[in-house]
């Protein structure tokens, strides 16, 4: 039998969404192995084994079950790993494959979105865009936000409401849509942000089709299935009074400026060099071991350093086409986008600690690929067939920018390593670490704990060094306390080297504090990274002699 036209258009529909799914699994794996595992990419692994520090938990089943990790994210992640570190040792791949495939699943959805919002032509330029952006790709693999699910309940909700607009008689896929929501908000509660972006663009755009949709019964299943998606998060907020906003909501405008930088940054892909990435070698010159790395050093030398992703120049052509699509009725989609985007950036940009980062301005993904394929595709689907080549290669151009700077960050990993958080000394750390399992171990800096907490489980008698030595002033049961952890020749410390510090001077106020009690530093043994920087310092505390008062000594 021959395959029908629209079997063979069905099939080469699906061609573009599979090999963007395969660009951006391939470019995830290529550089998920060289960063270490970041302190809050693993904060849901804390909970797996110390369920007790839960920020909330709530008795069911005879046992306490840890709701939310922090008073604005619950703990989606920890359930999630509980049963994958079943199955699968805890590693950099099984921590980081799993966002992959979420990351193809936002992918999938912003595909079908867009295909049923603006054409195929559109959902193809939106995927290319998507699946070479170096921040998306590096923010979803790694996750430290976390961003992963947040783009995926927002894209699976969209697309569920989508469906039931386009059949009303659909009110599963209208519960199922709002259920995400309130899901997301529950694994994460900045996705508000975007919900009230949706909301407002809403109105603004189609306010005649909200008010023929604001029924009884629809309006009764929406609120219903996102209560029910939010609910651990309502039942925390009821038990700690309105804490999620209490906590994290502080107005300021001071810092605008600063963000919108963050924002220029992040949208041109350059905001993680410096920040996670060394640009620079280490002492120990690295040289390409594999194809992959090979050829990823060897473009960069013949095509040079590429910092920076062609997506500005792209906003502002999507910009110039929008108005000329203001004279069509193809208008309200990427106008909904784009007052999405600006209410969503306006509130992080206003809040005091939010809006500065990438894991925070990447919550306007996708977005931004969204706009830009949907107003190129918008204003040449009817033009000409050479004006319509010429767009083909505009975004066939924009993409190969992004695959350029894609490849400027895996050459850099490759060869120069991760810095701060990210960096690959973490995982020496954990086997030096092995040497002092019998040992109270004090964590100084930031960075670190979860790291070793993951690697080890219950198996490490970990305490923080600084609780005491980081207030104001020491009071003198901290005095006592702190003597008695110093004094103890059962304790060890780990530090970050000074240039490596993430916490300001959090190194000398320790020292310091010991210094005056008759406490020295004694160093045991430096840890350095893959390309030779010193990263972490193990060491005990010695008596220099002149100290008399007696110690409590942990034992």
């Amino acid at each position: 039998m021959t395959e029908s036209p629209a079997t063979a258009r069905r099939s080469r529909d699906w061609l573009a969404p599979a090999l963007a799914a395969l660009v951006f699994a391939l470019l995830s794996l290529a550089m998920l192995p060289y960063p270490g595992l970041q302190d809050d990419e693993i904060s849901f692994s804390a909970l797996i084994y110390h369920p007790e520090q839960a920020w909330f938990s709530v008795a069911a089943f005879g046992t306490r079950i840890p709701v939310m990790i922090m008073s604005y994210s619950g703990t989606l992640k920890t359930w999630l790993y509980a049963g994958l570190f079943e199955i699968f040792e805890p590693s950099r791949w099984s921590v980081r494959a799993p966002m992959v495939l979420v990351g193809i699943g936002t992918l999938s959805l912003t595909w079908l979105w867009t295909r049923r919002v603006a054409g195929t032509r559109a959902a193809v330029f939106t995927v290319a865009l998507l699946a070479t952006d170096s921040i998306f790709i590096l923010t979803n693999t790694l996750d430290w936000g976390p961003v992963a699910f947040q783009h995926l309940f927002l894209m699976g909700g969209l697309l569920a409401v989508q469906i039931w607009l386009a059949d009303e008689s659909k009110r599963g896929m209208l519960a199922l849509g709002f259920f995400l929501w309130g899901f997301g908000l529950w694994d994460k509660a900045l996705l508000i942000w975007p919900l009230i972006g949706m909301t407002v663009a809403v109105v603004c755009v189609y306010p005649r089709q909200l008010l023929a949709r604001l029924r009884v019964v629809p309006l009764a299943i929406a609120v219903a299935a996102f209560l029910a998606g939010a609910l651990p998060l309502i039942v925390y907020n009821i038990a700690q009074p309105g804490q999620t906003a209490s906590d994290n909501t502080k107005l300021s405008i001071n810092s605008i400026p600063g963000k919108v930088n963050e924002l220029r940054r992040t949208i041109d892909g350059s905001v993680l060099f410096d920040s996670m990435v060394a640009t620079i070698p280490g002492p120990v010159e690295r040289v390409p071991k594999t194809v992959v790395e090979r050829v990823s050093v060897w473009l960069k030398k013949t095509l040079g350093a590429r910092h920076e992703n062609w997506m500005l120049p792209a906003l502002a052509l999507a910009f110039a086409c929008l108005i000329l699509l203001l004279r069509t009725p193809l208008w309200r989609p990427p106008v909904f986008l784009l007052i999405t985007m600006a209410v969503t950036w306006l509130q992080m940009a206003m809040n005091t600690g939010t809006g500065g980062a990438a894991h925070h301005v990447i919550l306007l993904w996708p977005f931004p690929c969204v706009f830009v394929g949907m107003t190129l595709a918008g204003v040449t689907d009817r033009a000409p067939r050479s004006l319509n080549l010429a767009t083909n290669a505009v975004v066939a151009l924009i993409a190969l920018g992004s695959l350029l700077n894609c490849n400027e960050y895996l050459a850099d990993l490759a060869m120069n390593g991760a810095l701060g958080g990210w960096t690959d000394a973490s995982y020496r750390l954990a086997g030096a670490v092995s040497h002092y399992q019998t040992n109270w171990i004090g964590t100084v800096d930031w960075g670190y704990r979860n790291n070793l907490r993951m690697w080890y489980g219950n198996d490490l008698k970990l305490f923080t060094a600084t609780d005491q030595t980081r207030k104001p002033s020491m009071t003198d049961d901290d005095r006592r306390a702190f003597l008695g952890e110093i004094a103890s020749p059962n304790s060890v410390y780990i530090q970050h080297t000074e240039e490596n510090q993430l916490y300001d001077n959090v190194n000398g106020q320790l020292r310091s504090a010991a210094l005056a009690l008759g406490y020295k530093e004694q160093v045991e043994r430096i840890v350095h990274d893959n390309e030779g920087r010193p990263v972490f310092e193990i060491f005990r505390f010695v008596n220099t002699g002149t100290n008399s008062a007696p110690a409590q000594v942990r034992q």
